[in-house]
């Protein structure tokens, strides 16, 4: 018997819901791959790249791939352009039932309110997350690989450059001046608590595994990129975090500023999200708390 799609946000069928999402989102990325690399191909041809050119090259190959995708020939071998027309069917095909399917999940609503994320931003994300097994924030901050790890803090005496690295991370070499363009002679030493410094995780523990789903942890820096580009409270939130760590962190890089302020808002939307999908859900929350750096 077939399930209708309000059936599929309600017990016993939400891990069939979230089976779905994930599946049709693959199926999106796939089509988008197909897209892109059909495109590439006859961008080659169209820009005499390619054996198969054309005696005549065209200065504006983005142009002529908008006339494909309607049907129309551009002179490249035609087969090539109807494989490419049909991946571009497929892709906004894909895309289309994404957003068909993002539209009834139970977090969509309070989503759909936050500046810089759509419809796939979200499917690319919620695929990958399971509200049910995630009792606390702090949980989906671990899936995403936002969460900390212990690590241990060095300081350079002379130029001021502050870093920290996971616990049992070897220092390699020397390293370059808080301004990064030039080699300090300078060595790092460890300074403060070990107990109390927390870092990022790597992508895998020296040389293992990565502790987290690192497509959640992409999905999550776009969605942080895209918040930065389009404004909002989370860009505010951002502005703010980056202008306490210029203040309190003058040892730090500006990129490494950069960075511990947008994990930081990306961390307190994840919070945010995991209290709108429960309350949507109808499952026990607990009491909102800030993350720490």
């Amino acid at each position: 018997m077939a399930i209708s799609l309000n059936e599929l946000r309600t017990a016993p069928y939400e891990s069939t819901y979230a089976s779905e999402l994930r599946l049709l989102y693959t199926l999106f990325e796939d089509a988008q791959r197909s897209r892109v690399a059909h495109g590439e191909r006859l961008r080659a041809i169209l820009q005499g790249r390619s054996s198969s050119s054309l005696t005549e090259t065209t200065s504006d190959p983005d142009a002529i791939l908008k006339t494909i995708r309607r049907g129309e020939s551009a002179g490249a071998p035609r087969i090539l352009e109807r494989v490419y027309a049909r991946a571009f069917e497929d892709e906004e095909s894909a895309a289309a039932a994404l957003r068909g399917v993002i539209e009834q999940h139970p977090a969509w609503p309070w989503l759909d309110g936050v500046k810089g994320i759509g419809h796939l931003l979200a499917a690319r994300l919620l695929s990958r997350l399971d509200i049910n097994r995630a009792r606390t924030p702090s949980a989906f901050w671990a899936y995403c690989g936002l969460a900390t790890i212990p690590g241990v803090a060095y300081r350079c005496e002379r130029c001021g450059l502050d870093v920290a690295y996971p616990t049992g991370y070897q220092l390699k070499g020397a390293h370059n001046v808080k301004s990064g363009a030039r080699e300090c002679p300078g060595v790092l030493r460890p300074v403060g608590d070990d107990t109390s410094t927390r870092v990022a995780p790597r992508g895998s523990a020296l040389g293992g595994r990565a502790s987290y789903d690192a497509h959640a942890r992409n999905s999550c820096y776009l969605i942080g990129v895209s918040m930065l580009r389009c404004g909002g409270d989370y860009r505010s939130f951002y502005d703010a975090e980056r202008e306490k760590l210029t203040l309190s962190r003058p040892g730090w890089t500006l990129k490494r500023r950069h960075l511990a302020a947008l994990r930081k808002m990306e961390k307190t939307f994840l919070r945010d999200l995991w209290l709108a999908w429960r309350r949507a859900a109808n499952l026990p929350i607990v009491a909102a708390y800030f993350p720490r750096i």
